[in-house]
């Protein structure tokens, strides 16, 4: 892996010469209150995530991307940074770490992307990766047809800022149909994870092998989506008495709007149900709750307006409970804006 990030910085460096080089970036301001906890105390805070990255194309069919960002190194799915602390709670790291670092080869019905990459395949909601990670590895997308396309991956996922944990595999077939003004879906995948113990970093179930069958899918109609992913593991858990029966996950959607120009409005609201080995906890949704990422439902609502081409402002609300085990629960609301470039 060390050879594969050094030759794809090798290639990136190369963009320095090219006439077609971009930068580009993004800043987000966040206000953040959490509170309502049984056995956690109110954390009221400002965040920001700073982004700066640099892209260009090497040959007609290959380009390369990197991209920095504020965060934890070793807690690659927290990129906020905390600028000012409201009430009494501890100060988290302030770090800068190269968040993606990646070539594409685009070619007529296949797009290959390999490095340090963005999460690929599809799915409607989080719920059981956050984009905010992006593993080390290859993702193939293949057209097949008009309406059928297929996606293969194979990704190590971080170990905090260096090293690894495991190996992820992830088959998935996606299918598209238009009736009318209606488009549905369906995005059926089968997901291989080989875990690996003593990781240093990213300890949540990362050990324990794990395999899924999940489906995304949604209806679209006049600016209006419907969309569900659901997931069940196929691995027993019996030596984890209290959750060997939670292995599956829920996350339906309601979406409509896209912020394509100024004025737009887009609003979703989410109901998560997610058992405890439904997901890879270590890996699946950070944003809705303070507590965990997995043995967890409730409601999600995030509302945004587009207020020119180049920034937004928005609010959400998450209100989480566990689902087993000791009870939990909690309620996040933000207050943000995000300037891009």
């Amino acid at each position: 892996m060390r050879q594969l990030m050094a030759a794809i910085t090798l290639t990136l460096s190369s963009t320095v010469y090219a006439s077609n080089i971009d930068v580009f970036g993004d800043a987000v301001l966040r206000y953040e209150n959490e509170s309502q906890h049984v056995n956690l105390p109110d954390r009221e805070r400002l965040r920001a995530i700073f982004r700066l990255g640099i892209k260009g194309n090497i040959t007609d069919n290959w380009s390369a991307q990197g991209r920095l960002s504020t965060g934890l190194k070793n807690k690659q799915n927290v990129p906020a940074i905390t600028l000012i602390r409201f009430n009494t709670q501890p100060q988290p790291d302030r770090d800068v770490f190269v968040e993606r670092l990646f070539l594409t080869g685009k070619f007529t019905d296949a797009n290959l992307y390999i490095g340090k990459i963005p999460w690929k395949t599809n799915h409607i909601t989080d719920v059981f990766w956050d984009r905010n990670l992006h593993p080390l590895g290859v993702h193939l997308d293949y057209r097949l047809s008009e309406r059928h396309q297929i996606q293969l991956a194979s990704l190590k996922p971080l170990d905090g800022n260096s090293d690894v944990v495991g190996l992820l595999n992830i088959v998935q077939w996606n299918m598209t149909f238009s009736f009318d003004k209606v488009k549905v879906t369906f995005s059926p995948s089968y997901v291989d994870y080989n875990g690996q113990s003593n990781a240093q970093f990213a300890k949540k179930d990362t050990q324990l092998d794990n395999r899924f069958l999940r489906l995304s899918s949604s209806l679209s109609f006049k600016g209006y989506q419907l969309g569900v992913d659901l997931g069940q593991s196929l691995s027993d858990f019996d030596q984890f008495e209290e959750f060997s029966e939670q292995k599956t996950s829920m996350a339906v959607q309601l979406k409509h709007g896209k912020l394509a120009q100024a004025g737009d409005y887009s609003w979703h609201l989410r109901y998560l149900h997610v058992e405890r080995f439904g997901v890879i906890t270590e890996f699946a949704q950070n944003a809705t709750a303070r507590f965990a990422t997995s043995n967890v439902q409730g409601l999600d609502v995030r509302l945004r307006r587009k207020m020119a081409d180049t920034w937004w402002l928005g609010a959400r609300v998450s209100d989480m409970r566990t689902i087993e085990g000791p009870e939990e629960q909690g309620l996040r609301i933000r207050i943000e804006g995000q300037y891009k470039f």
